[in-house]
């Protein structure tokens, strides 16, 4: 309990080498014969108040995880980080879903409009027939606009990936959002299968595996940029997604660099820390389970196609997450229960994998997420990563003395620009690190 918190940093004794860029004015007695720069040694110089000891002040009365949880989830922040989205529907044709198709949306950063400028251009092109009515600062993109998403420029693009069942209306995500567009980064949030207000168009829901979505969605992005770095940030169960996403693609992934807030890398564990403490359980609990029932209940004219979203099912009443996901997640995936598909999906267990410099940032005051798991052995081990535990923060927190700004929020803001600043993007890092793989001995009959 308190506001000033302490950062203590984990990551390998060698961490991967990053080339420099010949414009870059970093300091060159830093920096080895190569013009390699190792990933911690750019965070230490760059990123100080990421290394460990380092100390950070949040809001005094908001002295714990669950204040800064709930302040931010409660209070209302639609002008204190005020962005407009262009929303473009993301249509799939890949086979890694129950049904092949389907669709999500993706919202990218606009210039700022005027509001007779942004509703005019609303009313021009309004929502789709049958969708919900949107989010406020959200507007569809004409097809004009969708056609001149092309360029061949080397301008930075973030690709955002938001909590469970949230949004880029999130004020989490528009803080994130607007930092880095204000930053000079093109800026795009993926938005899940039927999330922040996206109509479903097969009855299929997301789930913590499902990174052809992401992985579809990137490789449209590089068709349209091919020469534009991507960095990649995933909040809460969004950093499970990209996570998982990014330790399948190992050395292939297309993204220069990522950063994770708040994620359950161990979803066993975040689901007993959940229910271990009488706030959480009284709080949080119903709050998490409440948004899961919502989202099928907005979707069920779809869901019903699929036997598994019965009108029993749908109007039941649910009392935790692992009862929800063992009545639709685990039996529509194949899992046996709810903590089957939470072993499973758990992003720990490809960390080893990823080969992509990451920041982690997680806090072990966190109401929501298992804090036992924090992956500290695994940043010891994998070169790309770079762990900054917090002793405070909550979960997506780390709202400082003016409850304008994230501490974690500015962090992953000043790495990517910094990265992006200094390091070569078109060039991969250098390092011996292949992640192992286990041998796993057949079961005897």
């Amino acid at each position: 309990m308190g506001f000033r918190g302490i950062v203590e940093q984990h990551h390998a004794p060698i961490t991967v080498k990053l080339p420099i860029k010949s414009t870059s004015n970093f300091k060159d007695n830093e920096v080895d014969t190569a013009n390699l720069i190792p990933l911690d040694e750019l965070v230490r110089t760059e990123v100080p108040e990421l290394t460990t000891g380092s100390t950070f002040y949040l809001n005094p009365f908001l002295f714990n995880g669950d204040l800064q949880t709930l302040y931010l989830n409660a209070a209302d922040y639609s002008k204190t980080w005020s962005v407009q989205y262009g929303r473009r529907i993301v249509e799939y044709n890949h086979d890694g879903c129950l049904i092949k198709g389907g669709s999500s949306s993706a919202d990218f950063v606009l210039p700022f409009e005027s509001r007779e400028e942004f509703k005019a251009k609303s009313d021009a092109n309004p929502t789709p027939e049958g969708w919900p009515k949107q989010h406020p600062g959200i507007r569809f993109l004409t097809e004009e606009e969708i056609s001149e998403q092309t360029s061949d420029d080397t301008k930075p693009l973030a690709i955002v990936c938001h909590g469970l069942g949230g949004g880029s209306h999130e004020p989490i995500i528009r803080c994130l959002t607007s930092s880095l567009f204000a930053k000079g980064f093109e800026v795009v949030v993926l938005n899940s299968r039927g999330c922040s207000r996206t109509k479903l168009s097969t009855p299929e829901l997301f789930y913590g595996l499902q990174t052809d979505d992401l992985r579809q969605f990137v490789k449209e992005l590089r068709a349209s940029y091919p020469n534009r770095p991507f960095y990649g940030v995933g909040f809460s169960f969004g950093a499970t997604i990209l996570t998982n996403y990014l330790g399948e693609e190992g050395a292939q992934s297309d993204f220069v660099a990522s950063a994770t807030l708040s994620n359950p890398w161990d979803m066993v564990d975040s689901s007993y820390h959940l229910t271990s403490r009488f706030i959480s359980r009284q709080i949080f609990v119903p709050a998490i389970t409440d948004a899961l029932t919502r989202l099928v209940k907005s979707n069920r004219a779809v869901l019903m196609q699929n036997e598994q979203f019965s009108e029993d099912k749908v109007h039941a009443k649910y009392h935790s997450p692992p009862e929800f996901d063992s009545t639709f997640t685990a039996p529509i995936y194949g899992f046996g229960t709810a903590f089957d598909y939470y072993r499973t999906a758990s992003s720990v267990n490809r960390l080893l994998s990823v080969q992509t410099p990451m920041l982690i940032i997680n806090s072990t005051d966190d109401p929501v997420v298992g804090v036992v798991s924090i992956p500290v052995a695994e940043a010891e081990v994998n070169p790309f990563l770079i762990l900054a535990k917090t002793n405070i923060g909550g979960h997506l927190g780390y709202l400082q003395y003016d409850l304008k700004s994230s501490w974690s929020v500015d962090r992953i803001v000043d790495f990517f620009v910094k990265f992006e600043e200094i390091v070569d993007v078109s060039k991969k890092p250098e390092t011996d690190y292949t992640p192992s793989v286990p041998i796993l001995f057949p079961r005897r009959s």
